[in-house]
């Protein structure tokens, strides 16, 4: 009995921590957060690391690395932000900590995401998706490129006429649908 209950305070105690609003983790100076899983397995308690959340002062998550079950290490993530607290960059790193995928995102004079850049680890630019918006500031387009400027896909997003999303329709380089996203809305 004290071995379920220590799971579950476990499990409680480092689920909330990482679950913690960005308000919170500002509010309380949080700097990082690690969620350790406890299982047991035929009378044998095995703990891991699951994860790991690395905050600026903001609350922001400037690090985050994740685990396999086997404690192995699958990913880590590293985010830098503007002053609005926008991400800005992207970088995915693999278990030798060498860069695998980075992107850059730009944002217009409304604070709006602009231009994405992905580039491999090396520096090599694999996309590009540049974002359009209305004079409401509703995003109309989304058209990804690859590295030589053509266009792999198009997203057009239409609205009603109370300005909600009612449609994303996605196309192909050749201009062939490849998607359409639908939204109703109940009031």
């Amino acid at each position: 009995m004290k071995l379920i209950l220590s799971i579950f305070l476990s499990i409680l105690f480092f689920g909330s921590a990482a679950a913690q609003s960005k308000k919170e983790i500002k509010k309380f100076n949080i700097k990082s957060t690690t969620a350790v899983v406890t299982e047991t397995h035929e009378g044998k308690e095995k703990s891991r690391t699951d994860s790991y959340q690395k905050y600026d002062n903001a609350g922001n998550v400037t690090e985050e690395v994740q685990y396999n079950k086997d404690g192995s290490f699958k990913l880590k993530e590293a985010h830098k932000y503007n002053k609005n607290g926008d991400v800005t960059e992207e970088t995915i790193y693999d278990e030798k900590g060498l860069i695998k995928k980075k992107t850059i995102t730009e944002y217009n004079s409304n604070k709006d995401k602009n231009i994405e850049t992905v580039y491999d680890g090396s520096g090599k630019l694999l996309e590009k998706t540049q974002h359009g918006y209305n004079a409401n500031g509703d995003r109309t387009y989304e058209i990804t490129m690859d590295d030589k400027s053509k266009v792999i896909k198009k997203s057009i997003y239409a609205y009603d006429k109370n300005g909600l999303k009612i449609e994303k329709k996605t196309t192909n380089a050749a201009g062939e649908v490849i998607a359409i996203k639908k939204y109703t809305y109940e009031f």
